[in-house]
């Protein structure tokens, strides 16, 4: 059985809405065919790969990552959020334990609204939608430019190249989602709207996303001084001005971007106990052909109007997290990651007047501090549409990969440099750790807290959480003990809501079944990886 993939329905959205950014040459008559014929059409229909691929179903899936890697929580029940974090049990220095309120673990929750009569509780739905319709859109830009009667101006072979390797770009960024959050995928080269129902397993999906993305370098390598005024144009006329395209992005950045992001993808998707020297050894060779610190990197901001852009004032991480909207809240298990004197949490969060308590939806829902807005000094927040949020790898991940392999390889001091030049280069101004003596145990431990905050909002938090194995059951090695966990004082028996010293078993899924709004339609064919955990 094929499912029809709406790629049609991307081209009337871009053609019909109010977002001018993303309109197509003639709004009021949409023909996708002879659009895709010509410079213009082709142009606005790469831009429009924002609409599916980074629209509000990436904003719900990217906010899942920050609650499952608890360094935000949202204790509302839209998009299933808050049935997505809650965690098994919350235990009590005195031995108290606090079960979870709704009763089911994660995973048979999760599980039970995998329907689509579950409508948007169905939080396995999100990433595997905006991905699969990001790389099928991928797939029709790709068979439109080679089209005999598609028509560009000018250098039409480094316009070309320049397409191409956006379309392989995404593709790879698609595949690498769903092969690092899903059972399984599927491999969909096709230009026609169909998929088909040979789901492959999330190791091979990582690989495809590797395979585009080396197709994506194939074609940058083509752009070379000669050609690089008709590679800047293009580039400039498929980023809207809500992602920054003042920050152009070179070619070389791009492809440092994608080793950066390789070695993302293979640390992401193994088990630190797993990872042998080889494999540290690889991260370490991608790394450091990976971002510098002046690269210019993708990412997703507001109109300042907040209408001709993605979010409509909303759905964008920094507004969610801004006081306009209020719907995430800082963790406290990412505050208490914090030296006392670090620069990073004065300037970029507060202690509230009064906490945000919910422990009647979830014990891990409480938090004493709010985030500084964009418009006030901070990096993370909004209720102004201000701010660009980074979406793909970044400098700092790229050195902290090195950092960690280095430490885990029994490179100590090499490591713990790097964790200081990181902290120094974000303005952290604190003790350096590097020359100290540390033990090796002691280092992984700066390094865990280093990412979590240098890397907070840039889509990591779980998958560090998983693969440093904190979001297996405790019985299994699990867990997180010494968290700091606000409980309200009617658990406590005190006067006021206080902070304790907790062990929390989060018990999460690893990865996610695929949704059943696929299934329903797509079946798996004879042979196919298995599609529920």
């Amino acid at each position: 059985m094929k499912k029809i993939i709406s790629i049609f329905i991307l081209v009337v959205f871009m053609s019909s809405c109010q977002k001018t950014d993303l309109e197509l040459i003639n709004p009021n008559s949409p023909t996708p065919d002879a659009s895709l014929t010509v410079e213009d059409g082709i142009l606005a229909f790469s831009k429009g790969l924002y609409v599916k691929g980074l629209g509000a179903n990436f904003v719900i899936a990217w906010s899942l990552h920050s609650f499952m890697g608890d360094e935000l929580y949202s204790p509302y029940g839209n998009w299933g959020w808050r049935w997505a974090e809650q965690v098994t049990a919350i235990t009590l220095p005195n031995g108290t334990v606090l079960k979870n309120p709704i009763g089911p673990e994660q995973k048979p929750q999760l599980q039970s609204t995998n329907s689509r009569t579950a409508g948007d509780l169905n939080v396995f739905k999100y990433e595997w939608e905006s991905m699969n319709l990001l790389n099928a859109s991928c797939n029709l830009l790709l068979a439109s430019i080679d089209k005999p009667e598609t028509k560009f101006t000018g250098d039409a072979a480094a316009k070309k190249a320049t397409l191409r390797a956006w379309a392989y770009w995404w593709k790879g960024y698609a595949y690498s989602h769903i092969g690092s959050m899903y059972v399984s995928g599927i491999v969909n080269n096709n230009s026609d709207g169909t998929t088909n129902g040979d789901y492959i397993t999330r190791d091979a999906i990582i690989a495809e996303a590797t395979s585009n993305f080396d197709k994506c370098i194939v074609q940058l390598n083509a752009i070379t001084a000669a050609n690089i005024d008709a590679y800047n144009s293009t580039i400039d006329a498929v980023i809207p001005d809500f992602a920054a395209r003042s920050a152009r992005i070179t070619p070389d950045m791009w492809k440092r971007q994608i080793n950066s992001y390789k070695a993302r993808n293979l640390m992401a998707n193994k088990k630190v106990a797993s990872m042998t020297a080889t494999d540290w050894a690889a991260v370490t060779t991608l790394a450091n052909a990976g971002m510098l610190a002046t690269d210019n990197n993708f990412r997703i901001g507001m109109d300042p109007n907040g209408t001709n852009d993605l979010s409509g004032a909303f759905y964008h991480p920094f507004a969610l997290l801004g006081l306009g909207a209020q719907f995430t809240f800082v963790s406290e298990r990412l505050i208490q990651e914090f030296d006392a004197d670090d620069a990073r949490l004065a300037a970029n969060f507060y202690l509230l007047t009064s906490p945000n308590l919910r422990n009647d939806r979830g014990f891990n829902f409480g938090t004493r501090y709010g985030a500084v807005p964009i418009e006030s000094g901070g990096k993370f927040a909004t209720s102004d549409n201000r701010g660009f949020m980074e979406i793909g790898a970044t400098y700092e991940e790229t050195r902290l990969d090195i950092a960690e392999a280095n430490i885990r390889t029994g490179s100590v001091e090499a490591g713990l440099t790097i964790i200081d030049q990181i902290r120094a280069y974000q303005g952290a101004n604190v003790a350096t750790t590097a020359g100290r003596g540390l033990t090796q145990a002691d280092a992984i431990v700066i390094l865990k807290r280093e990412r979590r905050v240098a890397l907070f909002q840039r889509g990591t938090a779980f998958y560090d959480a998983r693969r440093w194995g904190v979001t297996q059951p405790a019985a299994s090695g699990g867990g997180r003990a010494a968290a700091n966990v606000l409980i309200q004082g009617s658990t406590l028996g005190t006067t006021g809501s206080q902070i304790r010293s907790c062990f929390i078993d989060y018990n999460f899924m690893d990865y996610f079944d695929i949704p059943l709004n696929e299934l329903d339609f797509n079946p798996p064919a004879p042979g196919s990886a298995p599609v529920k955990q």
